[in-house]
């Protein structure tokens, strides 16, 4: 059996297969430090020397399995943060500023992970650890790089019956380290060098004093002694396994939990590729700016320009034809065509004057709710040109609309509307 002893009082129910993970595809490992001797072609000698070494815990089932590596640190500490923040680049940032003061003793590695997110802000813990302690050896058949947990970390379901608060330990052949739990929370983490039998003993007694002296919740005991497991068979590993499980449901950011070389590259990986988009973005955002900045002073341009030929071609309408005539003038160039035709009489009047006004009065006869005042009537033989107002735009419109009726071709141009007056506008009428 992987777990050398289960307190008495830890009930066979906290033991049970998580539903949401049961965790059976995963294999769980230990990692040692393991002597090796190596030769030295430069000196001829053997020497020996300290090596990382990977002992399965349980084999995972199926074709695609996790692997977990559960490791003893020895540099390793946590402890907790909170931000106004939740993004993880500037979690990341904002730990390290608060470290580096201490960062000059020696490099080291962090590991944010989020507990609880409240609004804009995020609380959580942070793990510190010597890089030294992140070369954990791969094995030869290995589909995907394996996660790194605090050896103690998966088994705070064990603690349930005393509210998650309590001591998780974990002993080997060589080490003995604890987590210190508060209500499902990691407080504190130590590691010591296994010495003797009466380590284990020494170790919760520590714990028994700091809990007191900080008034702190003791809770239980749970410890996990791998070094007298090796084989103990499948039934184990399911124990094992629904542990684990039920760890994870009840502390769902274990998952997160990685305190790996590969995790920690990916994640600097992205903080880079995230540096290098935004500085991108920035950029385009630049150019873009600078391309809005230029169409807008070129299409001021243009309007400036427009408007001075639309303004040009009404002083020389005015000039030639009409000076007495004030306001827009919406097409200059139809009504100098007009003048032309009539002052030249290329075009004899298809409609005499006499039916002109004939038709004016129909349209006023035939509909009574006909508001409209006729200001100013221009006859020629291509039409006439009215200026007039109304109390509203729809009256405008049936006035037009009274003129096409009759076979004509009519236009509303330049209209305004007047406060007390209403809509005042101009009507060109042609004849077809």
């Amino acid at each position: 059996m992987k777990i050398d002893n289960i307190l008495a009082n830890m009930k066979a129910g906290l033991m049970r297969k998580s539903r949401a993970e049961s965790f059976s595809d995963t294999e769980f490992r230990r990692v040692l430090d393991a002597k090796q001797v190596i030769h030295d072609d430069e000196t001829g000698e053997n020497r020996e020397i300290t090596a990382k070494s990977v002992r399965l815990i349980t084999s995972g089932s199926g074709a695609r399995r996790n692997f977990i590596n559960l490791v003893p640190m020895k540099s390793l500490s946590l402890e907790d943060f909170s931000f106004p923040f939740s993004n993880n680049t500037r979690i990341s940032s904002a730990l390290r500023l608060q470290v580096m003061p201490f960062a000059a003793a020696g490099t080291m590695e962090l590991f944010p992970v989020t507990i609880a997110r409240s609004g804009r802000g995020a609380s959580g813990i942070v793990w510190y650890a010597s890089p030294d302690e992140l070369n954990i050896p791969a094995l030869s058949y290995d589909t995907a790089s394996a996660k790194t947990w605090p050896a103690p970390l998966p088994f705070i379901s064990q603690l349930q019956t005393f509210g998650g608060s309590g001591v998780t330990m974990w002993i080997d052949e060589e080490n003995i380290c604890s987590l210190l739990w508060q209500n499902y929370n990691p407080l504190l983490y130590r590691w010591r060098r296994l010495i003797d039998d009466s380590s284990e003993e020494k170790e919760l007694a520590w714990y028994d004093a700091y809990c007191e002296a900080g008034e702190l919740d003791r809770g239980g005991n749970f410890v996990v002694n791998a070094a007298l497991a090796d084989n103990d068979g499948e039934e184990a590993d399911d124990t094992f396994s629904s542990i684990v499980a039920e760890s994870v449901k009840l502390c769902p950011w274990i998952s997160e939990v990685n305190l790996s070389r590969s995790a920690l590259e990916g994640a600097r990986d992205l903080e880079r590729t995230v540096r290098l988009l935004t500085r991108v973005a920035c950029w385009l955002l630049v150019l873009g700016g600078i391309a809005l900045a230029a169409g807008l002073l070129r299409w001021n341009q243009l309007g400036s320009q427009v408007q001075e030929v639309r303004t040009r071609s009404e002083n020389y309408y005015r000039q030639t034809f009409d000076p007495q005539r004030t306001g827009r003038i919406s097409n200059p160039v139809t009504l100098a065509r007009d003048k032309i035709s009539e002052l030249t009489g290329s075009s004899g009047p298809s409609h005499p004057l006499e039916e002109v006004l004939a038709d004016i009065g129909e349209i006023f006869a035939e509909t009574q709710s006909m508001d409209v005042t006729l200001d100013v009537i221009r006859y020629n033989s291509e039409g006439i040109d009215c200026t007039g107002t109304a109390p509203d735009m729809s009256t405008v419109l049936n006035f037009r609309k009274a003129w096409e009726e009759r076979n004509n071709m009519a236009q509303v141009d330049n209209t305004q509307f007047v406060a007390g007056i209403g809509y005042r506008f101009d009507l060109r009428v042609r004849w077809q």
